[in-house]
């Protein structure tokens, strides 16, 4: 089997494969594990059929096969999981997300994990200058990715027009914004913008936004940055679904 196949999802991270294994849409074809991970996981697959062609290996030499040393002993070779249908997740989901350019997998598997705790399962990105979905981006996720609908658009433009049809008002988070997340009412449709790590929204895509939200701080110190975009995104989630 050739792991390159365009088919073919490469997950590693003990809690992605666990939630990876026990994803009936999933089609497993081939795990590497040790026998000390193996031994972590067993209790959570719910089929234990799902585990019974695994390939036992010690951890450096899953080191050298992943030329990384992060994958907590195991990798999960699957099938690629397709989108449901659009138009029926807009009908169906009170809040959504928004990703403009971000680049870092890490920072949006953090968001993604965040995201799913606080209620959030369908996340749309602009495909071209953004992101790669990758074994960095789903270990980050930590199990999340199994369970949020992660969609690629071409223009988020065009997207923020085709969610007014469906009554979502837009949201941007932007430091600069006039209104603080405390004032975002909770009984609307809400689609809530996160712009890049360095950039922010994009000035065309705050235009298309409802209003623009800020973080309130208690500290205004010029030496240190703004939170971290994975950190913003928690924050603002809790506020949503703070009573």
């Amino acid at each position: 089997m050739n792991d390159n196949l365009s088919d073919t999802e490469k997950i590693f991270g003990i809690h992605a494969c666990i939630s990876v294994l026990n994803n009936n849409r999933r089609i497993i074809k081939k795990i590497w594990c040790t026998e000390e991970t193996l031994r972590k996981i067993r209790k959570n697959i719910i089929n234990e059929k799902k585990i019974k062609e695994i390939k036992i290996c010690n951890r450096s030499d899953l080191d050298k096969k992943l030329k990384t040393t992060i994958h907590q002993g195991i990798v999960v070779f699957c099938n690629k999981l397709k989108t449901n249908d659009v138009s029926k997740l807009l009908q169906n989901e009170k809040n959504i997300l928004i990703l403009d350019s971000l680049v870092d997998p890490q920072n949006v598997g953090s968001i993604m994990r965040s995201a799913y705790i606080f209620g959030i399962s369908c996340i749309f990105f602009n495909e071209r200058n953004s992101f790669s979905i990758n074994e960095v981006l789903i270990k980050a996720a930590s199990g999340s990715y199994e369970k949020i609908e992660l969609i690629p658009v071409k223009n988020i433009v065009n997207l923020i027009k085709n969610l007014k049809k469906y009554n979502y008002w837009v949201i941007g988070l932007d430091k600069f914004g006039k209104k603080d997340i405390t004032t975002i009412d909770k009984n609307i449709k809400k689609a809530l913008v996160l712009g890049s790590e360095n950039r922010g929204i994009r000035d065309l895509i705050k235009k298309k936004c409802d209003f623009l939200v800020k973080i309130v701080m208690h500290s205004d110190d010029k030496d240190i940055d703004s939170l971290n975009v994975s950190n913003a995104a928690a924050v603002l989630f809790y506020e949503l679904n703070r009573k």
